[in-house]
């Protein structure tokens, strides 16, 4: 398989604090990875140095060199229709009928000439995901982007974003903290400790006789007891 990307020996840190510490990372091209860890663990300063984000201090990473992002905030212009916030930096003739089409995949044809303004949060993360694959990235990093979607909601978008990442085939690191959304739409699941990848979990073998034995592991690696569990 062909590598998205390929992160050897990275290190970051801030000041005397080291954050991420000779980590070793590879996705390939479409598979779903998602990221779980502690707080402050280093998932999201991960993310910022594969966007090209953040500097990093030693180490190599070899990917793309305009990933697309998706935030946890749809980050719209509010000033320009939809359709100008996905081609947003497309400088081609095409680029309105790229961003129709992909306005479409994302369930919002005929939108295009709306403003940000009247959409509901989830409209809102459809356009962002548009804005992101319009570009037919090979790496696509989601920082929480259904965190502050209601329940039904992230259901929903967790079916489209699985089925966009079918379509298009990019790799995709997904930061989150939610152990359930990571089993649903994940191939794999990383859980990230002490600024390294302590644990990787395959989903699909995990999961053969139910979800209920990997949500236990990941869990525990994240250090949530069954008294936890019960409260």
């Amino acid at each position: 398989m062909s590598a998205a990307v390929t992160v050897r020996g990275l290190r970051r840190r801030y000041g005397e604090r080291v954050v991420i510490e000779g980590l070793d990372l590879r996705i390939e091209l479409g598979e779903f990875v998602a990221m779980l860890g502690e707080s402050g663990c280093g998932k999201t300063t991960l993310l910022r140095a594969l966007a090209g984000l953040d500097p990093v201090d030693a180490g190599r990473i070899d990917g793309p060199a305009q990933p697309a992002v998706v935030f946890q905030e749809h980050r719209l212009l509010p000033w320009a229709p939809l359709w100008q916030n996905v081609a947003l930096g497309i400088e081609t003739p095409q680029a309105r009928d790229q961003a129709v089409a992909a306005l479409r995949e994302v369930g919002l044809s005929g939108r295009e000439t709306d403003w940000p303004r009247n959409l509901s949060g989830g409209q809102a993360q459809r356009v962002a995901l548009a804005r992101a694959l319009v570009r037919e990235p090979r790496l696509l990093l989601l920082d929480e982007p259904f965190a502050a979607l209601d329940a039904l909601t992230r259901i929903k978008m967790h079916d489209l974003i699985k089925d966009l990442v079918a379509r298009h085939r990019p790799g995709v690191l997904l930061v989150t903290h939610d152990v359930d959304e990571a089993i649903a739409i994940a191939d794999r699941i990383l859980v990230m400790r002490g600024g390294r990848i302590a644990a990787s979990y395959d989903v699909q073998a995990e999961t053969a006789a139910g979800p209920a034995p990997l949500r236990g592991k990941l869990l525990g690696e994240l250090g949530v007891t069954r008294h936890d569990r019960a409260a």
